[in-house]
């Protein structure tokens, strides 16, 4: 079986996902695969993301049954869409129910800021500059300091075409417009970033921390997957 050393569920946002298993597959050791449900997300409208929640709890239940040996609830929108309280009572009630250990986009990325001790952040998304705001406001739920945002520009359905380089670009240039950033993170696992990653932290002496990493990060150690990965970031090599 390909999965032999863990079989990771995940509810995939983009009705047209394509960037998240390539990195996924670039990441993971030999033997650990990603089981994937769509989600119905064309435009990334509010009525979309409710829709989604519901999807998500279903696809739960088909992914029990497959046998898999971890369920990720992807989509931080997605996650916290009944309210950041309520992502820990979505994984409790899940995981009684479906009898799969669960986790979360949000709780992943929480996680992996923690363990990072990031403290003052500065955000990269794929989007233009009016989802700033927003971005800002999550790093302060949880409990860190935003040093700023920026975007690169796309919609929610191009975010497959965004070009390799762009990441690394964003990077330098969030980095000179807030110096005191420690941690670098790049919002939304669906764009071309792990490339960024090492380049951007052994240049600027910061942390870099990406969903799609931290939600690996987190799906390879809840499976006891738990030795160092090369390539990716202080994250997965050090934690």
């Amino acid at each position: 079986m390909y999965g032999y050393r863990a079989r990771i569920g995940y509810t995939s946002p983009p009705s047209a996902t394509e960037v998240f298993p390539y990195e996924f597959y670039q990441i993971v050791p030999r033997g650990v695969t990603l089981v994937v449900h769509t989600l119905p997300l064309v435009e990334r409208t509010s009525d979309e993301v409710d829709r989604a929640y519901e999807v998500s709890l279903r696809a739960a239940k088909v992914m029990a049954k497959a046998g898999i040996d971890l369920m990720v609830f992807g989509g931080l929108p997605i996650n916290i869409s009944q309210g950041y309280g309520d992502v820990e009572r979505l994984i409790r009630d899940t995981e009684k129910e479906i009898g799969v250990p669960v986790a979360t986009s949000v709780t992943a990325q929480v996680k992996a800021l923690r363990k990072l001790d990031s403290q003052h952040v500065g955000i990269i998304h794929p989007y233009d500059e009016s989802h700033d705001a927003r971005h800002m406001e999550y790093m302060r739920e949880f409990g860190l300091k935003p040093t700023g945002a920026l975007g690169a520009g796309y919609k929610f359905h191009q975010l497959g075409q965004i070009p390799v380089g762009t990441a690394l670009k964003l990077g330098h240039e969030l980095k000179r417009r807030h110096p005191d950033t420690d941690t670098i993170y790049f919002s939304c696992p669906h764009w071309a970033i792990i490339d960024a990653i090492d380049p951007l932290e052994q240049v600027l002496g910061v942390n870099v921390m990406t969903a799609l990493q931290a939600i690996v990060w987190e799906a390879l150690r809840r499976c006891n997957v738990l030795e160092p990965i090369q390539g990716y970031g202080r994250l997965l090599r050090e934690f």
